[in-house]
């Protein structure tokens, strides 16, 4: 025998299929058919996320690039899409109207700033619903409490104003929209047990249990200023934030008494707002993120709520007005700013929106229908669907994370 046939391939055993003779067996059919399901159900987050995709403005060197955050929410939706249940969003949103009501607001209740950005984040979840028939629901996690005794806002206006949102809601038939009270995102309780006396009993123990749960502490604040720029320049805009929002507090005080409580007051506002952050982090963890406040794209997709009519952002609804131009754009600016030229429209027999008075065609703003009045006696949500979700916990914030934060987001009530 030559040496070199010992090197030929060896002899296969007859019960060693061969390629011509295999045939699938019937688990790979079953393991083909999984799959094609799981590439549809792939297919279909990838439209989803092009529709959520197509409502975000970001900032940075290219605007037109596509959203940075776009491929770390595939699996979020993918968590949804795959039990055929709507698309959960959260966005931490509408805490309450601004303190200063001589300079930048109508008054502590909800109007056409919030009626336009409700039914903004609504349109969301109806856009998804075209190419993906379980839709979305779009939550509001309000945070007025966690901020309103900072600010002076007392909680009784904290909560007719969350009603006012939901009253909206209803009548514009805002189906998609789920408010979220931080009690039931937190488990002190469900949406069924919460009624005005109950928002009111819990408000405070609510803030201490964000704080120690979810918050750094005052002095990881202040640290963070020293060492962090970013998180430096944020806190220097609150500060300036705080020095209009406070003007009634501050009045009567000396200038060194009036930046001690501003910078305290800032202080408090980055704790608990990133404890609230953490906390939505934690408690739901596969919603996709939203923000009113414009950022880079990296971690969430921020919308604006009322664009301007170059598309661009504006101030938030519950620290401004809405004034029409004449050629029936939206402008969110502060009350003392068009006092003097534009009209100051009525509903419900209190003050919703200004017109310019060189308006022309645009009469049909001017009879501004009634809406129904709203209660204040605890609405029972869709079901209890506000109740916290049973997902994984996400773990806790490093202190870069905590820094990157700070970089990206502002407190909800700028």
């Amino acid at each position: 025998m030559s040496p070199h046939a010992q090197l030929s391939t060896p002899y296969l055993s007859r019960d060693i299929p061969m390629a011509e003779s295999f045939k699938p067996t019937q688990q790979a059919a079953m393991d083909s058919c999984w799959f094609t399901k799981e590439l549809k159900h792939f297919e279909t987050c990838l439209l989803v996320l092009d529709v959520i995709e197509s409502f975000g403005t970001h900032i940075g060197k290219d605007v037109s690039a596509r959203w940075a955050a776009k491929p770390k929410f595939l699996g979020h939706v993918f968590h949804w899409v795959r039990r055929n249940e709507p698309v959960q969003l959260t966005m931490p949103a509408f805490p309450c109207k601004s303190a200063n009501r001589n300079n930048k607001v109508l008054g502590h209740l909800p109007d056409l700033g919030e009626e336009l950005g409700l039914s903004r984040l609504n349109d969301i979840a109806v856009a998804i619903r075209n190419v993906y028939q379980p839709g979305a629901l779009v939550y509001i996690a309000s945070d007025g409490i966690l901020f309103n005794d900072i600010i002076g806002v007392s909680d009784e206006e904290t909560w007719d104003y969350s009603e006012g949102l939901r009253a909206i809601a209803r009548e514009k038939k805002l189906d998609s929209i789920v408010f979220l009270y931080p009690q039931v995102l937190i488990g002190m309780m469900t949406a069924s047990d919460m009624t005005r006396e109950r928002y009111m009993s819990t408000a405070a123990e609510c803030r201490i249990l964000l704080e120690t749960r979810f918050g750094s502490t005052i002095e990881q604040i202040e640290r963070l200023i020293k060492a962090d720029p970013d998180t430096n320049s944020t806190y220097c805009g609150m500060v300036k934030f705080l020095q209009t929002e406070l003007h009634a507090a501050l009045a009567s005080k000396s200038y060194r008494e009036r930046q001690k409580l501003q910078k305290s007051s800032a202080k408090k506002m980055m704790q608990r707002s990133e404890a609230f952050t953490l906390a939505i982090r934690t408690h739901r963890p596969m919603d996709v993120r939203l923000s009113m406040h414009p950022s880079s794209g990296g971690t969430k997709l921020s919308v604006a709520l009322i664009p301007s009519p170059e598309g661009l952002f504006q101030k938030s609804p519950w620290h401004s007005c809405v004034a029409i131009d004449g050629d029936g754009g939206y402008h969110c600016v502060h009350s003392d700013e068009v006092r003097d030229t534009h009209d100051l429209v009525y509903r419900d027999s209190r003050p919703y929106f200004y017109m310019s008075k060189e308006a022309v065609g645009l009469e049909q703003f001017k009879e501004f229908p009634a809406a129904e009045e709203f209660d204040t006696v605890g609405i029972v949500e869709k079901q209890d669907l506000l109740a916290p979700i049973e997902h994984s916990v996400a773990p806790a914030a490093s202190q870069q994370e905590i820094v990157t934060f700070f970089q990206e987001k502002s407190p909800v009530l700028l």
